[in-house]
């Protein structure tokens, strides 16, 4: 499945055309992701890059248990780790990207919110990660198949390649039954039958997918970490139950620096004085 390499005069203009936007919608909706490249400037997912190593690391050597390094099987040589809501991690193209948020609002609706902000990286040595998806079922007993509720928007910050632990998908998953999704044993014995899409990502790309895709993260067998940002969008009502932040550690400071339409995703956050 192609992704979809935004034009000179739609990165120039930071708008999508209408037919781009038609394209990713129908994609998100009929395959469970969606994939943009030239979303964002290479020089910003830069200086984000070497900022947010400089914080894992000094996270790594003195307080590890924020890093869930080790934490748990699934966590086994990964890091899942809160991002400081600062800049250069609150800058408009990522909390309020021009590309991603027509997608978003189209799909969920105009009131939605933002309740999740963190970092993902597998490190050198990491395995393959059980098959998921991001969500636990609202009616597990059920056979009705839910309308989109929630996308994860991924910013990886560098070149994801075959062999630095791409995600793997499995496209079309998100159309599965409530009752299939809290079946876990038969989702991996399902998986197993079917070859996932690795998402092999340039710098500058942003994969936005909905939370009920399965996926997993693969080996890293490079020598470098690979990390990559992710932020959930959900509807309006939805709280984010599944996800274990509690808090964004937003303050008022930085929330008054957010452009108007970042401040309504955030808007049911605490905000610390």
């Amino acid at each position: 499945m192609e992704h979809l390499v935004l034009s000179p005069q739609e990165c120039s203009g930071s708008r999508l055309t209408a037919d781009t936007l038609e394209r990713a919608c129908n994609q998100l909706i009929l395959n469970g992701f969606v994939v943009l490249q030239n979303a964002i400037s290479p020089d910003l997912i830069d200086t984000v890059h070497d900022d947010w190593v400089k914080v894992a690391n000094h996270l790594l050597a003195n307080e590890p248990e924020k890093t869930s390094v080790g934490s748990t099987e699934f966590r086994k040589n990964r890091i899942r780790m809160d991002i400081p809501f600062r800049d250069p991690y609150i800058a408009p193209e990522f909390v309020a990207n021009p590309f991603v948020v027509p997608i978003v609002e189209r799909i969920l609706g105009m009131d939605c919110r933002v309740f999740y902000y963190s970092a993902d990286a597998p490190l050198p040595g990491s395995d393959y990660q059980v098959v998921h998806a991001d969500y636990a079922p609202f009616f597990p007993e059920s056979d009705i198949v839910l309308p989109p509720f929630g996308l994860a928007v991924n910013f990886p910050l560098i070149d994801v390649t075959e062999s630095n632990g791409p995600m793997d998908v499995w496209p079309n998953t998100h159309m599965m039954s409530e009752k299939v999704f809290a079946a876990k044993a038969n989702l991996q014995d399902a998986a197993r039958h079917v070859n996932p899409t690795k998402m092999l990502t340039p710098k500058g790309s942003v994969l936005i997918r909905d939370v009920r895709m399965w996926h997993r993260g693969t080996p890293n067998r490079s020598n470098q970490i690979r990390p990559n940002l992710a932020l959930i969008y959900g509807r309006s009502w939805w709280d984010g139950a599944f996800y274990p932040q509690e808090s964004l550690g937003i303050t008022r400071a930085a929330y008054e620096s957010l452009s108007e339409r970042a401040k309504q995703f955030f808007r049911l956050e605490p905000v610390a004085d």
